[in-house]
């Protein structure tokens, strides 16, 4: 019997250590912590198709209204029972310190990305500094915060989500300052008014935040979920309960006194969780890793939950790369991408390959492909009206697939009549390109001789690096493409990701994204500037899907069947144009002891949060079922899905 008073979870990536909001890195291991330390969001994820709601925990009543434009207004009353760790009370002033510090200028000079929250009404004065307060939200009462949205963001598919914040403390990210409200919006001055020139300063952020041994960033001690974390040296984590959470919704608690969180290796980690080393692995991938924890699960002493994962492993293209402009040659690479032997090497039966924006467990998805139901929730007494409507609703949904989404078999032969369709038929000399004996096909863009060569980052821990070598390099250079794969340690690979200043000699970048349950595609493309971009090159591209996104998302709440045909239209037109190239969607696997109870995260986004309802004990006597299986029976062709 392990220790039942520390839970020990593993997780095959690595922690990145930015457990304060996504402004500097949005790492799935950091996005666990953060469910575990963070709580008290103003909204909740309501279920299945995306809706949003505000939290009951959180939120004791609130009011919707328009004014005479069309402006929405949202008046939230909060109860008065809510904490942050230290005992300090958490009022409508630190939903509104939320708002201001993500939007704060001070953010992009630490090397973030500040929240474009447009949508506010008075956004663009406040971050442009014409005006000193922010109109869009205020501040009435300790109880009572107000949030008002432009009509122009209106209507908005996923509406309440734009008020999704948590409590932040501005006494440990910004002491000697607060949020004012004066009567024309919310805005950070000094505590003491008689001190002369702001506190919040980029200085100041620098030294709570940032700090690598202190800062709120990586040791956000102070805290409003049901964890503190007390230890974090940059690869294990650990967790006590926080005694002043309240609960969620359903009143829960964590029971678990503490956590530890730490990088789980695929080539190790089964036999240490068979050695108690782990009481929970989280998101398993590896096909030869999860066939080696289900032949465990069948020794009867741990068992394991199988979930679709909501996101997608995708390559993209830096957008202002000379020869990435054609379509042509992302669709060449991807004609290269020998996908039925990669998904067998990376994960085998528990994954498919992407054609779309899309990840196996998104809602849409499973919509599109009939999945998932469709429930009406009509009441008993319902009228012949709604009884209709819910059946035209039901018929119009059964229309919805994915058929026409194009589909890139391996096909170099393909990929080079692309290619020689554009013109790329000169060699690194410029004389005409001879297959079999020259490398690179070349093309002069501007009177300059171009290559179709480039560097394409990856994770450095990633498995990928061998299936690339093997199904999709070689079937490049055949067409004529190189590229030179490049290592680089995950928090380093999303800095120049996002940040192209600090190296500007990658042109390719293999990533992998777990969507946010709020699916706003905008969030991927650069939106045009206004001028007319020459059709077919990238910033045609971004500028039509960003276009094709902002219409999706700005559809009513309640019309799912619009929202879904405007979500098909997206991925059609993605899957020809190409801006990134799928790679693949899968399967998630977490494999626990026998004595963690009650760990049901098939109902929720993360661990972090199902942690909250499990407990670590002896399970309860029950009688072997006549079909026990053995290890015997597993074998490779074998997926096992949860009943739900």
């Amino acid at each position: 019997i392990p220790d039942l008073t520390k839970l020990i979870v593993g997780n095959p990536n690595h922690t990145d250590g930015k457990f304060f909001t996504g402004l500097w890195g949005n790492a799935t291991s950091d996005i666990d912590v953060r469910t575990l330390v963070h709580g008290y969001n103003l909204v909740q994820w309501d279920g299945d198709y995306g809706m949003f709601r505000t939290n009951k925990s959180v939120v004791s009543g609130e009011v919707v209204s328009d004014d005479a434009e069309g402006n929405r207004t949202y008046l939230l009353a909060l109860y008065d029972d809510l904490y942050y760790s230290d005992g300090t009370r958490i009022t409508a002033w630190d939903y509104a310190f939320s708002v201001l510090f993500m939007i704060a200028p001070q953010i992009a000079e630490l090397g973030g990305q500040p929240a474009v929250n447009e949508h506010f009404v008075g956004y663009d004065e406040y971050v442009s500094g014409e005006a000193l307060t922010l109109r869009g939200v205020r501040v009435l009462s300790d109880n009572l915060i107000e949030f008002t949205i432009r009509h122009e963001s209106l209507p908005y598919f996923f509406e309440f989500y734009r008020l999704g914040y948590y409590p932040y403390p501005i006494h440990v990210i910004a002491p000697g300052c607060r949020v004012y409200d004066d009567g024309d919006g919310i805005y950070i001055g000094n505590e003491d008014p008689t001190v002369a020139g702001p506190i919040f300063t980029v200085e100041l952020l620098q030294q709570t935040v940032m700090d690598p041994d202190t800062g709120y960033l990586t040791h956000p001690r102070v805290c409003s979920g049901p964890y503190i974390l007390v230890e974090y040296d940059g690869e294990l984590a650990r967790f006590e309960i926080n005694p002043w959470f309240k609960g969620d919704e359903n009143g829960d608690v964590p029971t678990i006194p503490e956590i530890e969180y730490r990088l789980a290796v695929n080539e190790t980690m089964i036999d240490e969780l068979q050695e108690n080393d782990f009481l929970l692995l989280n998101k398993v991938t590896r096909q030869d890793t999860i066939l080696s924890g289900m032949q465990l699960v069948g020794r009867g002493y741990h068992n394991m939950t199988n979930y679709p994962r909501i996101g997608l492993s995708f390559i993209t293209f830096v957008p202002d790369i000379p020869a990435l402009q054609e379509k042509n040659v992302r669709k060449a690479m991807a004609y290269c991408l020998d996908r039925d032997e990669i998904l067998p090497e990376y994960v085998g039966n528990f994954g498919a390959a992407g054609d779309g924006l899309f990840g196996l467990g998104q809602w849409m998805y499973q919509l599109a492909m009939h999945t998932l139901a469709y429930d009406p929730a009509l009441e008993e007494d319902a009228t012949p009206e709604e009884i209709r409507e819910a059946e035209e609703i039901l018929a119009a949904l059964e229309e919805i697939n994915l058929d026409s989404l194009e589909h890139y078999d391996l096909d170099i032969e393909e990929a080079i009549r692309l290619l020689e369709e554009n013109g790329w038929v000169l060699n690194e000399q410029g004389e005409p390109y001879t297959r079999g004996i020259d490398e690179v096909r070349c093309k002069r863009l501007g009177g300059v001789l171009t290559p179709l060569d480039f560097r394409m980052a990856y994770p450095r821990t990633n498995i990928m690096l061998d299936a690339f070598e093997e199904y999709f390099l070689p079937n490049l250079l055949e067409a004529g493409i190189r590229i030179t794969l490049v290592p680089f340690e995950m928090r380093d690979l999303y800095r120049i990701y996002n940040d192209r200043a600090l190296n500007d000699s990658i042109e390719i970048f293999y990533l992998g994204d777990d969507f946010n349950i709020e699916f706003d595609p905008t969030l991927f493309f650069i939106r045009g500037d206004g001028e007319e971009p020459e059709q077919d090159n990238l910033a045609w591209v971004h500028a039509r899907m960003y276009d094709m996104a902002y219409e999706m998302c700005h559809t009513e709440p309640n019309d799912l069947v619009s929202f879904m045909q405007k979500w098909v239209a997206f991925q059609e037109v993605y899957s020809d144009l190409l801006p990134q190239l799928p790679v693949y969607m899968n399967i998630y696997f977490d494999f626990y002891t026998q004595y963690l109870l009650d760990y049901e995260i098939t109902n929720y986004v993360t661990w972090g949060q199902a942690i909250v309802h499990a407990q670590l004990g002896i399970p309860p006597e029950e009688e072997e079922e006549e079909d026990e299986f053995e290890e015997d029976e597993f074998d490779d062709d074998d997926i096992f899905f949860d009943d739900e």
